[in-house]
């Protein structure tokens, strides 16, 4: 055998060995289902880890979603457009998070118009922008809050925010959203449920939803009014209440129903206690939440507390029974099977509310009110008690005047029928935002029958509204009245009389002849006999030569001197400001008017210590309006450890005014309390003394009015009182004798206030009420740069009572019997 055919075959012979040893390859037998699924698995996996890296890959530094004010509601489903309230500060909500690294800048949030313009400050030639910076950590999303001031305008409206870099400004993003507004009528009902689905009912009550079709459908008076938004907002990522206690003006009613109050930070916690002070009204679903209440933040201010459960049955409501089931087709509130309820044991100051037995119980706080229940407001036989529900819930709960149903002019459905008020003195006023909420801000609502009283809404031209549907279009004969009660209202009484005391105050005069005359005498006098004379005893009269130019020098630095204090040749700050308190509350509402002259043009910046600060420019004329050409400026209120008004330019020889209101800690505050001899007292906890201050009570029986001259009390000092009648001329406000008689041309003039204050018209039946002055401005104010003249003084109002709840009164008649009517009229017809 040759050589190579032996290596031949030792080849072939290891390969065939090494055959021996190789596994099989699989691709003679067929793939298991396990293995298959296994292996789609997993290709599945990396398919979805490619995907996922090419989105992480693609994602923009920077997720900004659109502002969404808070609280709102959808008003346009398809567009999702949010409904805001004319006049009045409210909060957008941002959504933001930084992808990639953390992020540091500012945000920046303005009202336009439909063409992208700024909204400006009406009657001013300014606009207003809110800022505050951001800091984003990376991969964590985060909810901005910011602040707006919604325009006194009917449409057209859109909330545009910027988000620019710290270092350079330069822009990153910028978001909209389009804005409807809401009537003046109109107001939020929010619901803090755990599970608010289940007060979906409330939007279709008649107390929320109120019928009426008039004889003239054309005009918007005589449809349907939605008196109130209800929300029902999901708690489990943020309570939707704004920050600020100033934001809480288009919230009239709060439903609580077991929620945690931890679920409310520090800011909306005092904010919530405020709003109740000021006329807000909470309603408490009782055997879910008393007990999560105790030892919360609201625990001083409940009208009852948990007395253990307890199952209600028929004898249990009789009460409700007794007093609002009635009418010709009445029905029977009768429990399907025992409800559970809890015993409410009262706490101090409180009462059950009449006519319900002890099912409901009630605690004024303040202007406002807590209403509390034994049994559940969504129990589903307390909701087919239908309509008397609707009757109870409106009265006892909502606290509003009984209603009367009439049928239309022309009927032709049982639901054609209208709901207006029983009483005839309100009858003109079924669309009035003051029986729609019980908050008042004395700044804002003094003699509020321009803002809230029948404000005149009319249809306009028909047009299509983006969507292929042709509508109405509202406009208002006077939209500065559009926001209703609690808007921010620059034309308002006390706004007006705040103005007119700022214009005397910080008004430039020119030097009359008088000044001038008794100028020159003076110099005249010094100049030639005196100075003479002087050096005439000394035997020196040459030195007279020698001091006349000296004493002419000082002669016209002195006329110069004077001559600035009169024509303003300086800076110069005055203010104007209204204290309002309520009773024991230790915060204030504090309202400042501005006003800054500068003989040279100057750009202010107004920095406040008060976090719940806001500020906006003050129309210096009601008249005022821009000139061909002119174009407005930017002022921007930006927040952060402090709140500033930064950029309010004044021309050269000019005032400029600012409008700013901030809720103010007070300590102690002003109180009544027994003296010694038995009397009652004024105690003045303040650190300020007070002036001028008179007391006034109005008699809740007899509708009379009491009151007493107290003039000074100093600063932790008392004075007794007791409160004689007193005679009302409707020429001459109330102690007009009294204030004049402490007349001083040094004090700023607050007559105007004073007039408002003590008017016998808006001294509600059983309210006490304090009103005097601080004759100094006071703390929380910077201007930059600073005048060297600075005055100011404050007006206080002080609600120190308001008497006893009233009593509930039912409606004077129910639906039942117009639709009765209605049916029976049909049936004749045919």
């Amino acid at each position: 055998m040759t050589t190579s055919n032996v290596l031949t075959r030792t080849i072939a012979m290891l390969l065939c060995c090494a055959m021996l040893t190789i596994t099989g390859c699989g691709g003679c037998r067929p793939e298991t289902p396990a293995e298959k699924a296994a292996r789609e698995a997993a290709e599945k996996t990396k398919q979805a880890q490619e995907e996922q890296e090419k989105k992480e890959r693609e994602r923009p530094p920077l997720e900004i979603a659109r502002p969404v004010p808070k609280p709102s509601e959808v008003g346009n489903k398809a567009l999702g457009l949010p409904q805001v309230k004319p006049g009045h500060w409210m909060t957008a909500t941002q959504v933001m998070k930084a992808n990639y690294e953390d992020w540091v800048g500012e945000t920046q949030l303005q009202v336009v118009d439909k063409n992208g313009r700024p909204i400006g400050i009406e009657r001013t030639p300014f606009y207003l922008a809110s800022s505050r910076p951001v800091r984003l950590a990376k991969g964590s999303a985060r909810q901005v809050e910011n602040v707006f001031l919604v325009p006194q305008q009917l449409k057209g409206m859109t909330a545009e925010s910027v988000l620019r870099d710290r270092e350079g400004g330069s822009e990153r993003s910028r978001n909209s959203t389009g804005l409807l507004t809401m009537k003046p009528y109109e107001y939020f009902f929010v619901v803090l449920g755990k599970e608010p689905s289940r007060y979906t009912y409330l939007k279709t009550i008649n107390a929320i939803e109120s019928p009426y079709r008039g004889d003239n459908v054309t005009e918007l008076e005589s449809r349907d009014a939605s008196y109130y938004r209800v929300l029902l907002p999901d708690l489990s990522t943020q309570v939707p209440l704004p920050e600020n206690p100033l934001c809480w003006t288009t919230v009239a009613y709060i439903l609580w129903d077991e929620v945690d109050p931890e679920q409310l930070d520090r800011p909306r916690r005092e904010a919530l206690v405020d709003w109740l002070h000021w006329g807000g009204q909470l309603i408490v679903n009782g055997p879910d939440s008393l007990k999560l209440l105790e030892g919360s933040f609201l625990e001083p201010h409940l009208p009852a507390t948990d007395g253990g459960a307890r199952s209600l049955i028929s004898e249990d409501i009789d009460p409700l029974n007794d007093n609002w089931s009635y009418g010709q087709n009445a029905k029977t509130l009768a429990p399907t099977k025992p409800w559970s309820g809890i015993a409410l044991t009262l706490t101090e100051g409180a009462n059950f509310v009449a006519k319900t037995g002890d099912l409901l119980a009630e605690k004024r706080i303040g202007r406002g009110r807590v209403v509390v229940s034994a049994m559940q407001l969504a129990e589903r036989d307390l909701l087919n008690w239908s309509p008397h529900f609707d009757n109870w819930f409106n009265a006892c709960l909502l606290q509003r005047p009984p209603r009367e149903f009439t049928a239309t002019p022309y009927a032709f459905e049982q639901s054609d029928y209208n709901c207006t008020w029983a009483d005839d003195n309100l009858k003109p006023r079924r669309l009035d935002a003051a029986l729609s909420t019980r908050l008042r801000l004395f700044a804002r609502d003094v003699h509020s029958s321009r803002n809230a009283t029948n404000v005149t809404v009319v249809a306009g031209e028909p047009e299509d509204d983006g969507m292929g549907n042709v509508v109405l279009t509202e406009k208002s004969v006077d939209p500065e009245i559009v926001g209703g009660i609690g808007a921010w209202n620059n034309f308002n009484a006390t706004s007006t009389a705040a103005r007119a005391a700022l214009r005397e105050a910080a008004g430039v005069q020119v030097p009359n002849s008088t000044f001038v005359i008794s100028c020159l005498a003076i110099y005249l006098a010094v100049l030639v006999p005196l100075n003479w004379a002087f050096f005439r005893a000394l035997g020196r009269v040459e030195y007279a030569w020698i001091a006349a130019p000296l004493i002419a020098l000082a002669g016209t630095a002195v006329v110069v001197k004077q001559a600035q204090l009169d024509i303003g040749f300086v800076r110069a700050q005055t203010e104007i400001a209204l204290l309002e308190l309520q009773g024991n509350h230790d915060r204030g509402h504090l309202s400042r008017y501005t006003a800054l002259y500068t003989s040279l043009g100057t750009t202010y910046d107004l920095e406040y210590d008060n976090e719940t600060a806001l500020a906006a420019p003050f129309p210096v004329d009601a008249q005022y309006a821009l000139l061909t050409g002119q174009t407005q400026q930017l002022v921007e209120i930006s927040r952060n450890t402090t709140v500033k008004l930064r950029g309010l330019r004044v021309s050269s020889a000019a005032t400029d005014m600012v409008h700013s209101e901030e809720m103010m800690p007070i300590a102690k505050g002003i109180t009544i309390g027994k003296a010694s001899n038995g009397l009652d007292q004024v105690v003045n906890r303040m650190d300020a003394p007070l002036r001028s201050v008179a007391i006034v009570r109005r008699d809740a029986k007899s509708g009379k009015l009491f009151g007493m001259w107290l003039g000074d009390i100093e600063s932790s000092a008392s004075k007794p009182f007791k409160l004689d009648p007193m005679t009302i001329d409707p020429r001459i406000a109330l102690f007009t004798k009294e204030r004049q008689g402490e007349a001083d041309e040094r004090k700023l003039n607050l007559e105007p206030m004073f007039r408002l204050a003590l008017d016998p018209k808006f001294i509600e039946p059983g309210e006490t009420r304090l009103v005097g002055r601080i004759d100094q401005v006071l703390p929380g104010l910077t201007v930059s740069p600073q005048a060297p003249q600075i005055r100011g003084a404050a007006m206080v109002v002080a609600h120190l009572d308001y008497g006893a709840i009233p009593s509930p009164r039912p409606d004077k008649n129910t639906p039942l019997d117009v639709v009765a009517k209605i049916e029976a009229d049909l049936e004749s017809d045919e």
